[in-house]
């Protein structure tokens, strides 16, 4: 008997665990997610997101942040009004009824534009909401460069030896093709 109230208790803490989502919940477009989105939240509310396009009107993506944690999404080329609803954890509900009657509602204003700007630079934003009174964004840029990867190049050396002079680098037929990796950083 005992372990099926200890089952029942696990069974219970599981499902309430799993309402409470975290991350990309949908995306009603097929242009690829490559440019960041990051937001700061107070701890005591969760947040979800929605993203619409400023030109058509029409919802592109709908996201679930938990309160206080670290929140990035990749989100497509396009300029965005944000939209939010905001709540405590405790009163979520789904995606029709968000976090119940007192559901806290504000949209970003203007809209936020993501693309490729100058070279090889992913341009996003960051966004605080920890402070409601005094909404805090800024842009947010992950740059790309490409490496050298060095071990694609690296050749024994000929071993010298007394009286034999070492070949011409540009004769030996053997030398590797130099590959590169890309490398991103947080450029802003």
């Amino acid at each position: 008997m005992l372990r099926w109230v200890l089952l029942s208790l696990v069974l219970a803490t599981q499902a309430t665990a799993e309402g409470r989502p975290q991350g990309l919940l949908w995306s009603e477009t097929d242009l690829p997610r490559t440019l960041p989105l990051q937001i700061k939240s107070a701890p005591d509310r969760d947040l979800y997101i929605v993203l619409r396009d400023a030109k058509t009107g029409q919802d592109v993506m709908g996201a679930y942040a938990q309160g206080g944690e670290f929140f990035r999404l990749l989100v497509p080329p396009g300029r965005f009004e944000v939209q939010v609803a905001l709540g405590p954890a405790e009163d979520w509900e789904g995606g029709a009824a968000l976090f119940g009657p007192e559901t806290e509602r504000l949209r970003l204003d203007p809209p936020l534009d993501f693309g490729v700007t100058g070279y090889a630079r992913k341009g996003g934003h960051l966004i605080d909401l920890r402070d409601l009174g005094d909404i805090g964004q800024k842009s947010l840029g992950i740059c790309q460069r490409l490496a050298l990867d060095f071990d694609s190049v690296n050749t024994a050396p000929e071993a010298v030896r007394p009286g034999v002079k070492p070949r011409d680098p540009m004769e030996i037929p053997e030398f590797p093709e130099p590959k590169y990796r890309r490398v991103d950083r947080i450029c802003d």
